[in-house]
């Protein structure tokens, strides 16, 4: 394989990863009650509360669902130990993209030369060849406003048994997670958001605010 065969596979392949996977930049953050055994709660219920959008909340409660069965906890509707309502938001902002500058593999054919002439009585004649190189040209794009879209999941657990008992609405566990990115509907991401907020329940992982995870759109 030549160079230059390799350095236009190397740019195919990058291509191929970028189009096919994403990130999304997250910031995960949770609050619990110390005075309540968080570790002995097993059973929840689900709690709409969403007027303007119930089927979207319906959704996204389902995901919610879904992921605490996984990690081992009950849903029952008849005695549970907690109650879950979440709140949730996706809309756009605009931001100013600056001028960026990349610097690309630019092959440089080789060149020959033809030399002819005299040096005293004999006849001189010859050929000069350089190969071909890359070399590093620059590349500008301008700056540009884009569009993108701030959303945000908060999550919260209420204590079902002092509810009932005193009509006091008690949060035992809180979680939020907040994301900006190119997709409008947060169904696309929601999943991503909730695997890392609800993995901080109910004791916390000791993983940075800040996050990243990888997925395919």
């Amino acid at each position: 394989m030549t160079k230059k065969h390799y350095y236009l596979s190397f740019l195919g392949i990058t291509c191929l990863i970028l189009t096919a996977c994403a990130t999304i930049k997250m910031n995960v953050k949770t609050y619990s009650d110390p005075e309540k055994k968080l570790l002995q709660a097993k059973h929840f219920t689900l709690f709409p509360v969403d007027k303007e959008n119930p089927l979207l909340e319906k959704e996204l409660l389902f995901m919610v669902k879904e992921r605490l069965i996984q990690k081992g906890y009950i849903y029952d509707d008849e005695n549970p130990d907690f109650l879950i309502t979440i709140s949730f938001y996706c809309g756009p902002f605009q931001y100013y993209v600056p001028p960026t500058t990349i610097y690309l593999p630019h092959y440089v054919p080789g060149e020959t030369k033809t030399y002819t002439g005299s040096i005293g009585s004999t006849y001189v004649y010859g050929t000069e060849y350089s190969p071909g190189k890359y070399e590093s040209k620059p590349h500008t794009t301008g700056g540009y406003t884009a569009t993108s879209y701030y959303r945000d999941i908060k999550i919260y657990f209420v204590d079902y048994r002092e509810l009932i008992k005193s009509k006091k609405v008690e949060v035992i566990w809180q979680g939020e997670v907040y994301s900006g990115g190119s997709n409008s509907d947060i169904r696309v991401v929601a999943p991503y958001l909730m695997d890392e907020v609800l993995g901080e329940f109910p004791v916390k992982t000791g993983k940075s605010n800040e996050r990243t995870v990888v997925f395919q759109p």
